[in-house]
């Protein structure tokens, strides 16, 4: 089992602060996404043309999948992934 983490807005997008989700071998963190992004709402706040949003943070266990694999980056069970949307501050 994988556990996804919204955080701020995304919270209210996804109606959820987590959600446990099946995987199967191999998957990754895009597929998860795509699995997570059922709405035609969840899709347009995450992805843009297939590709995750510039300003979206996703991290595997602590760790951004910019310095991973990307939305390549491979999934075992246990891991949790958190989902930040933008963060302004001033």
């Amino acid at each position: 089992m994988i556990q996804v983490q919204f955080f701020a807005t995304f919270r209210e997008v996804f109606e959820s602060k987590s959600l446990q989700m099946e995987v199967g071998t191999g998957s990754t963190v895009k597929d998860l996404l795509n699995l997570v992004c059922n709405t035609r709402e969840r899709r347009e706040r995450v992805f843009d043309n297939g590709k995750l949003k510039s300003h979206v943070v996703v991290m595997k266990n602590g760790r951004h999948i910019q310095h991973l694999n990307g939305l390549a980056t491979e999934l075992s069970d246990g891991d949790t992934i958190s989902v930040f949307p933008p963060i302004a501050g001033g």
